[in-house]
């Protein structure tokens, strides 16, 4: 849902419409680790008082962040359509992902063989990764193996007016199970960042400790839009075509 400032009330909107509509309010939300993507369903009202923070402060430095950048800053990825959004969730941030897993992972190995005995946690962080790694690499298969095809088919019938391919149910069933795997990664990426206290490396790590931290952060920044572009933008275009089809499934 895109809303306005003259519509706004914070004690009914969600986190996931305020990152929506005010594009520079990600750079907020992502400061103060308010999640917008797995759990951006959730009230901005309550999201931001169980983090211990003031929602209408947040909503000043949102506002405030919004008038220094101006409006055309970002790129507003609610007005594209679903197969645009796919080609781009699978060249930008699949690719991404399926690039930096093996070299995040190199890096950790290199770290908790020279670091894990002194820093524990690092073991941990690493175990965390690979959970992850795990997680994204069978998960971003499915999507582009079965969802992402349904979505392109639903998109194609919409536009020529055909019976669209599978019934409302059944594209609600899959969504669920997708972004249950956005959830099971959304919290592997949090322990890996309470772990390493936002990842910001002890003073006397080496080289090597720091690109790691440095490489997991953008890991982080880059998962964080994947799940919103997906969850809040993709995921209700799909959902929307039956509000506009009217069509008997069987």
């Amino acid at each position: 849902m895109i809303i306005t400032d003259d519509r706004l009330d914070l004690t009914k909107v969600s986190v996931a419409d305020i990152a929506l509509s005010f594009p520079q309010a990600v750079e907020v939300l992502t400061r103060y680790n308010l999640d917008y993507c797995c759990g951006g369903k959730k009230s901005f009202n309550l999201v931001c008082k169980r983090a211990g923070l003031n929602p209408e402060s947040i909503w000043e430095e949102i506002q405030l962040a919004s008038i220094s950048v101006g409006p055309d800053s970002s790129m507003r990825y609610d007005t594209w359509e679903a197969p645009l959004l796919i080609d781009f969730v699978i060249q930008h941030h699949h690719q991404y992902v399926r690039d930096s897993i093996p070299q995040i992972q190199a890096l950790l190995d290199k770290v908790c063989n020279a670091h894990g005995d002194d820093s524990l946690f690092l073991l941990t962080v690493k175990d965390y990764f690979n959970k992850l790694a795990e997680e994204l690499l069978s998960h971003l298969q499915k999507e582009e193996d079965i969802l992402f095809h349904v979505i392109r088919k639903i998109f194609r019938a919409s536009t020529s007016e055909e019976e669209l391919p599978i019934g409302q149910h059944q594209l609600s069933s899959l969504l669920i199970v997708i972004e249950d795997g956005h959830e099971i990664a959304g919290q592997l990426i949090k322990s890996i960042r309470t772990l390493t206290n936002n990842y910001i490396p002890p003073a006397s790590a080496c080289p090597t400790f720091k690109l790691a931290y440095v490489m997991l952060n953008q890991f982080d920044k880059d998962l964080i839009q994947h799940v919103h572009l997906e969850n809040n933008i993709l995921f209700p275009k799909a959902m929307g075509i039956y509000d506009k089809h009217s069509v008997i499934y069987q």
